[in-house]
């Protein structure tokens, strides 16, 4: 092959090539991608896609009754945009959304964002070096229309807990009552008075049964498994906060703590850090044996006890079998309050059938009932929904149809350009979960940068990166509670799909420093990899600005101690 003809570029070197990127979602993880391409990478055009009518993602979806966070609401939001006014020590799901919508404006995402456009196919074309991102627009008038879109790079934000399943029950599509699904809530329904039958003891079902115990005539909760109710994330900060509390595992903020955090920057940063800080003390847990596990299983084993005493054999019909944590972990405050409620009953007994008003496990006993709500899960495979098609036509489907792997949970061999964020191996099951998404975000915008400063066609992942990865993931896992036998949205088929292999802040500290050397580059057509280069001026020598805007932020370096002093030859 014949070295390309070096051509010296009319640009400075920190303009950048012009590149069009495409956001997949407008979710929390859609709405950071997009706030930090406009900050970091110069001469790029941003088109984000929203296949709901609102932005927020699951906090738009999810409205079922008791939808909240389950960590603290301090926690669960962006680092460069705090909120001091969370009502709750855990806020629920309405006043998230009303945070993150708050975010899309401030931002100014709401104003470019293309509401109710479903991405239906994305498709790479090896010699332009570009994706065309197939959509279907719903207008207004309930219309549809097709269209395609063009862009150099292409992030897939779209989650993982969205894909919502129904249960495999026969008759369930013809029962005649009130049929629902936790992620797809109708809000106007009333349950007051009616009978409910309540499918599930995950997240979902746990935050469901105290709002329906409180006005429905009764609730059959039905569960297969067992599951463990922990204390509220957070360790002895979050008992000390919710010590003084009328309210089941949560508390509500006085108008004069909120008017502290608002009015004392110092306190509220302190205030934060220590919570944030809690967060992740909880990580050793998740080491069957350790003594952080045995403390916390044995907290939480008594809690439990403790809780459910006033229904003898309730404590024995809910404990599972393994070890706390090899599921998601979830507070649930007032779940076992209400399991002990007259007007609930807890079923370990299978349902085989669905009739038209009625359910009949596998003991042959029929609960009538007027509704049945579903918070039965989501479909955890990270299998895309629509084709994503790389190099040489190979589906992304086709990529994972054994097993869905991601190198460092973003980049995927023979997608050159195709990033995601929220993918397979990129949530915790204790500490920060915001915070290994910030660090997602912030690599894939260094890689955007990087395609776009170097002038880079095709940037793509090898395959014994991604080998090596998944070896490290192996490895990994056997050592944590996760690999215990529980049914779990962690795992796939025996694989941890879910979950980064290690804390919080060691998926901050990995993704701090993308190895470039990972990658293959492809250079533009006709193009030396060096042009990139330039013509040896920078913007500001252009445009005659700040020429000395490097010493604004020195780097200054702390007096070196005895003791690192003494370690020195």
């Amino acid at each position: 092959m014949e070295p390309a003809e070096f051509h010296l570029q009319q640009r400075p070197i920190d303009e950048g090539r012009e590149i069009r990127a495409v956001i997949i979602g407008a979710g929390v993880s859609g709405i950071g991608v997009y706030i930090r391409l406009l900050q970091y990478v110069p001469n790029i055009k941003v088109t984000i896609f929203e296949k709901n009518p609102e932005v927020a993602g699951t906090w738009y979806e999810n409205r079922y009754p008791g939808v909240a966070c389950d960590i603290p609401s301090h926690v669960y939001q962006y680092t460069f945009e705090p909120n001091t006014q969370w009502t709750k020590y855990f806020s629920p799901g309405a006043e998230i959304l009303e945070y993150v919508k708050g975010v899309a404006k401030k931002y100014k995402v709401e104003q470019k964002v293309k509401l109710n456009t479903k991405v239906v196919g994305a498709t790479w074309h090896e010699a332009a070096g570009v994706w065309s991102v197939d959509t279907e627009h719903t207008g207004a008038d309930g219309q549809t229309s097709r269209g395609q879109t063009e862009a150099e790079v292409v992030i897939s934000a779209v989650g993982l807990l969205n894909n919502w399943k129904w249960p495999e029950i026969e008759g369930l599509h013809d029962f005649q009552g009130k049929l629902l699904h936790s992620a797809n809530w109708d809000p106007s329904w009333d349950y007051s008075g009616k009978r409910v039958a309540l499918l599930g003891c995950g997240s979902s079902a746990i935050q469901m049964l105290p709002q329906l115990q409180q006005t429905s005539a009764h609730v059959y909760n039905f569960v297969r498994g067992g599951t463990w109710i922990s204390h509220p994330f957070g360790s002895t900060f979050t008992e000390a906060a919710l010590a003084g509390s009328d309210e089941p595992g949560n508390y509500t903020y006085t108008p004069e703590e909120l008017r502290k955090f608002a009015d004392d920057p110092v306190y509220y940063a302190r205030f934060r850090k220590a919570m944030e800080r809690a967060i992740n003390m909880d990580y050793p847990c998740l080491f069957a044996g350790s003594a952080e596990e045995i403390k916390g299983t044995a907290a939480i084993r008594q809690n439990m006890k403790d809780k459910l005493a006033a229904r003898p054999g309730l404590y024995e019909a809910l404990e599972p079998r393994f070890t706390p944590g090899c599921r998601r972990l979830t507070p649930g405050p007032g779940y076992l309050e209400a399991l002990t409620k007259d007007n609930v009953d807890f079923i370990k007994t299978s349902v085989t059938k669905v009739t038209e008003n009625a359910l009949i496990t596998a003991d042959g006993k029929k609960y009538q009932v007027d509704a049945i709500a579903c918070a039965t899960g989501f479909n955890s495979s990270f299998m895309p929904r629509f084709p994503i098609v790389g190099r040489n036509g190979l589906t992304l489907q086709d990529k994972w149809a054994d097993h869905s792997c991601a190198y460092m949970s973003h980049s995927v061999p023979g997608f050159p350009n195709y990033f995601v964020v929220g993918g397979p191996n990129s949530a915790t099951g204790g500490g920060s979960l915001l915070l290994i998404f910030e660090s997602i975000i912030s690599y894939v915008v260094k890689a955007v940068e990087k395609i776009s400063r170097e002038h880079i066609k095709a940037m793509e992942v090898k395959q014994r990166a991604q080998d090596s990865w998944q070896k490290y993931l192996d490895c990994y896992f056997p050592g944590t509670v996760h690999v215990e036998p529980c049914t779990s949205w962690y795992k796939v088929d025996g694989k941890i799909t879910g979950l980064w292999p290690g804390s919080s802040l060691h998926a901050k500290k990995a993704l701090d420093n993308p190895r470039w050397e990972d990658y293959t580059y492809e250079p533009l057509d006709g193009h030396d990899p060096m042009e990139w280069l330039g013509n040896g001026w920078t913007v500001p020598d252009r445009d005659r600005a700040d020429l000395s805007y490097y010493l604004d932020s020195p780097d200054v370096p702390p007096i070196p101690s005895d003791e690192q002093l003494a370690r020195q030859p």
